[in-house]
């Protein structure tokens, strides 16, 4: 636990705060790190950050702590994932506000969609693999007891939690960017080239459905994610032998290489079956890429994003053919937009102004229901 830590704890405090999320990314080598990660690195950051300004006094364990006892009371315990949450939340007064902080949608739901992936492709390939990005522990104490539910994403991720009377949508967020703007001809050899920048779980963010969207096209998908063995069996020939797939594995996010693919490629696609908000795709927005997104990607795609409607790889392959047809000028129209919208959104400030009055607003009915 990390107590009167003093970047993160304001020495005069009216308030305590309790918080099970992440402690590694508040040690001091952490801090000295570039910022560009933000979910869940800034994230952990900007939390208890965000309650020093409401006046909490913040301690703070690790999602997965057990052996961890309540020595002090709390005004207010914001937990997240379903290991902990059960074990600490017993042993609060019922005066303490508790709040649940989600990074995706309802946990069932996430996990029936990725089911329904994993069935899907058996269907087409004949393979049953394992989940990949599975919740294994229950979130469904958490998700009822708790005052309220903070969760990452649009109103669509809210929705999921629609059996729950308080829940609270927020946006992920993206640490500044530094960029040099592309040329024309960048963007009239880019529309042919589309990243998919992914963290793990290669059925879970759709990377079967684009791959066999792909597949036999002229376009180029650049694949920076780790391939799993039991994918890598199934796509083995696709991975290895066709000229427009490119695998890179998993890269770091502003590496020489990820700038390279940043300046390449028009447009960042996902073909994920759930989310919060992914930062991948975030970070990608943040360099003017143009999202191709599931509506599961949670992130509103307004005038400059293209939606695919499901995990139909006819309909991908259609998409994807469209978006590469379109002119110069609309191309940089929408990534100058994405920019903007991401610098103004996406900030780690208004991610700071969103989470404060989120808790602000549930703490009070928390109070007024009292």
């Amino acid at each position: 636990m990390i107590k009167d830590y003093r970047e993160f704890c304001v020495l005069s405090p009216q308030h305590r705060a309790l918080v099970s999320y992440l402690v590694a990314p508040l040690s001091i080598q952490a801090k000295k790190r570039d910022r560009v990660i933000f979910s869940n690195f800034g994230i952990a950051q900007y939390i208890p950050r965000a309650l020093n300004e409401l006046d909490y006094r913040v301690d703070i364990i690790n999602y997965d702590q057990l052996n961890w006892r309540l020595t002090s009371k709390y005004d207010l315990f914001i937990g997240h994932g379903g290991i902990n949450y059960e074990h600490i939340s017993i042993n609060l007064s019922e005066s303490t506000t508790q709040i649940y902080f989600s990074t995706g949608i309802y946990w069932r739901e996430f996990n029936y969609r990725e089911a329904e992936r994993i069935l899907n492709l058996t269907r087409r390939s004949g393979y049953l693999i394992q989940p990949d990005r599975s919740i294994r522990y229950s979130e469904e104490y958490a998700n009822q007891v708790a005052d309220g539910i903070i969760c990452l994403g649009n109103e669509n991720a809210v929705k999921s939690y629609d059996k729950f009377s308080k829940v609270i949508g927020i946006n992920n967020a993206v640490f500044p960017v530094s960029w040099n703007k592309k040329n024309d001809e960048d963007y009239k050899t880019g529309r042919k080239d589309f990243l998919f920048f992914s963290g793990g779980g290669n059925l879970h963010k759709g990377l079967d459905l684009l791959i066999e969207a792909f597949a036999g096209s002229p376009l180029h998908l650049h694949i920076c994610q780790e391939v799993s063995q039991p994918f890598y069996k199934i796509y083995k020939n696709e991975l290895t032998n066709l000229p427009n797939i490119h695998v890179y594995g998993s890269i770091p996010m502003r590496s020489t290489l990820f700038h390279q693919l940043v300046q390449k490629c028009n447009w960042v696609i996902s073909a994920t079956c759930a989310e919060g908000q992914p930062g991948a795709v975030l970070e990608c927005m943040g360099y003017g890429l143009i999202p191709i997104l599931t509506e599961a990607a949670n992130i509103n795609l307004d005038d400059f994003g293209v939606l695919i409607p499901g995990p139909d790889i006819k309909e991908i392959r259609s998409i994807v053919s469209t978006c590469s047809e379109m002119s110069v000028s609309e191309c940089k129209r929408r990534s100058e937009k994405v920019r903007k919208v991401i610098a103004k959104d996406y900030s780690p400030e208004i991610f700071l102004f969103n989470f404060k009055k989120a808790v602000q607003e549930i703490v009070k009915a928390k109070s007024c229901n009292s």
